[in-house]
């Protein structure tokens, strides 16, 4: 396969999930407008039971709400509501593979003064590892204008891209180079033992910086003619 024909199927694999996506979205449109007609049929029953009591029959509005309600409807929603709940909850698996994303994101994050940000609710692997991999991308010069999106689909393309972004990023961090003299940064480290490593990265030493400005000899001997006369 040419350069050209890859590119082609990674951008036709990015198109179909934008698609996905935009089905997604309707389908969850579709659920609230669906959830808010059956909370205005449910509060006007509610209101139909008050008014059945003061007219002395209290069963008489419950009997019309099993009647009203559409039962495959109910049934759909429900369905629905359990889909969202599941992809809202993640396995143990996940959570592990979430936390091993954010490690290596977060050591990176800390050394240019940030921290890795959490997953969000129903964020999948692959959306938050582009959202942490962004805020590197503009320390790598190889890889600062690439749209992780698209070559997602690739997941070895994928890891060699994230592990380039997080690399040229550290390198930036961890360089003194466009520092101003004697201008220092503080890289503060969770070691895997617990205990915090705080590193300072910059040009010039403390011992230089109180120094006294170097002299040098120009002459030895006297200062004016005639001196010692």
């Amino acid at each position: 396969m040419t350069p050209e024909e890859l590119l082609k199927a990674i951008t036709e694999v990015a198109d179909g999930l934008r698609t996905d996506m935009a089905e997604i979205g309707k389908k969850c449109d579709s659920i609230g407008a669906r959830h808010d007609e059956l909370a205005g049929e449910l509060k006007q029953l509610k209101s139909d039971a008050k008014k059945d009591e003061d007219d002395g029959d209290p069963t008489k509005a419950r009997r019309t709400a099993a009647d009203s309600v559409d039962p495959s409807a109910f049934a759909s929603l429900a369905r629905s509501v359990a889909d969202l709940r599941q992809r809202q909850s993640r396995p143990m698996a996940d959570l592990n593979k979430f936390a091993d994303a954010q490690a290596k994101a977060d050591s990176v994050m800390r050394a240019l003064g940030s921290a890795a940000e959490p997953p969000m609710a129903g964020e999948d692997l692959v959306a938050y590892k582009i959202r942490t991999h962004r805020k590197m991308q503009p320390h790598s010069p190889r890889w600062k204008g690439v749209d992780l999106q698209i070559i997602a689909a690739d997941q070895a393309a994928f890891d060699i891209a994230l592990d380039g972004i997080r690399a040229d990023a550290m390198a930036a961090a961890t360089s003194p180079v466009g520092m101003p003299e004697f201008q220092h940064r503080m890289i503060t480290k969770t070691m895997p033992g617990g205990h915090i490593s705080r590193e300072f990265i910059g040009n010039g030493t403390v011992f230089k910086q109180l120094s006294r400005p170097v002299r040098h000899v120009q002459s030895i001997g006297p200062r004016w003619a005639g001196a010692g006369v």
